[in-house]
């Protein structure tokens, strides 16, 4: 084709290569804007785990109760044989927009460093530290970002000391 300048201001030759261009990398910058996407909701999963773990840990730093059908925090317990609040199900309801479940969170207990004198097998006592770890597998929206990356294992742990044994 010639190069003859166009009375519009452009080449004859050059109409098309605007456009061929742009579909070269439209497929580029939508795997970009999809990645930042994914990267965003990989920040927010973790987040929401992170959470989850404190929140799990602020509740055995009072109340020791495994699990419970419901976090209704607003009430107090009155009879431990039926509880509305425990550490598993508040931590699993505060990473509820990740499908996180009770059996993700994990609880231990164990003495403070440098406290040979206090045991926390079997029997609690204040001052023991309570662990909740929240585990939750990340998986990317884009299927090739996906693919690239695989599946991402999130953790979470919170410590924090009881503060009341509870049952």
């Amino acid at each position: 084709m010639s190069r003859e300048p166009h009375r519009n201001g452009g080449f004859r030759g050059a109409r098309g290569q605007s456009l061929v261009e742009f579909a070269l990398l439209f497929p580029v910058l939508i795997l970009l804007l999809f990645g930042i996407v994914d990267l965003g909701r990989g920040v927010y999963a973790y987040n929401t785990v992170d959470n989850a773990a404190r929140q799990g840990a602020r509740v055995a730093a009072v109340n020791q109760i495994q699990t419970s059908p419901d976090c209704d925090q607003s009430r107090p317990i009155e009879n431990p044989a039926d509880p509305h609040w425990s550490i598993k199900t508040c931590a699993a309801v505060a990473a509820y927009s990740l499908g996180v479940t009770a059996g993700d969170v994990a609880v231990t207990y164990f003495p403070p460093p440098g406290n040979a004198l206090l045991t926390c097998s079997p029997t609690l006592h204040v001052g023991c530290i309570a662990k909740v770890t929240v585990q939750h597998t990340f998986r990317a929206a884009t299927p090739i970002i996906g693919n690239l990356v695989g599946d991402i294992a999130l953790s979470s742990t919170a410590e924090i000391p009881i503060e009341r044994v509870f049952p």
